[in-house]
């Protein structure tokens, strides 16, 4: 059964085989909370993530409380944000990030959910059910209507949400904007 979890340090084995699987694909995992490698440090609000320290027990520790934290404790220019594992069992399987409300940035181009799905495990259903459940949270947040976003390019990603009820409003600096009723 898939779970949407808040970080925690349990899973660490199975992260850090995840974040191997992007790092082969040269993909960001989107909705986790990790700094993209091409982003330049001054450019970090809050704690410096980067998946490659992560292998290191106490850093994905202090990762996992940190993201935990992240709908209370929030870093200067940033939103209230639910940051949660994906997991089936002890699997991690992805990360899902819920923003409670959108800044000039997020209403552009990150959107309400951003949510990666680590390569073995996609194509089962596991981003439809993720976004599901994320759908539900946000609904328990009072929001009536939530925006995600994708790469125009990347049709899986815009299958599933369209699956789940997104209407397109437009399509801006190659990103697919997506709202859907809740």
């Amino acid at each position: 059964m898939i779970e949407l979890v808040r970080p925690h340090p349990s899973f660490h084995a199975s992260w850090v085989e995840a974040a191997a699987e992007f790092a082969a694909l040269g993909e960001y995992m989107h909705g986790s909370g990790l700094a993209p490698d091409d982003l330049d440090d001054d450019e970090v609000v809050g704690t410096l993530f980067r998946p490659g320290h992560l292998s290191d027990r106490t850093r994905f520790e202090a990762f996992c409380t940190e993201m935990a934290q992240r709908d209370q404790v929030i870093p200067p220019g940033m939103v209230p944000d639910s940051k949660l594992f994906i997991v089936e069992g002890e699997r991690f399987l992805g990360s899902l990030s819920l923003r409670h409300e959108l800044n000039d940035w997020l209403l552009e181009e990150g959107g309400h959910i951003g949510y990666s799905v680590r390569p073995a495990d996609r194509r089962r259903g596991v981003a439809t059910e993720a976004l599901r459940l994320a759908l539900d949270l946000a609904r328990g947040l009072g929001l009536d209507r939530v925006l995600l976003t994708c790469d125009d390019t990347n049709i899986a990603s815009a299958g599933t949400i369209e699956g789940a009820g997104g209407r397109l409003e437009d399509i801006r600096h190659g990103k697919r904007r997506y709202w859907i009723a809740l």
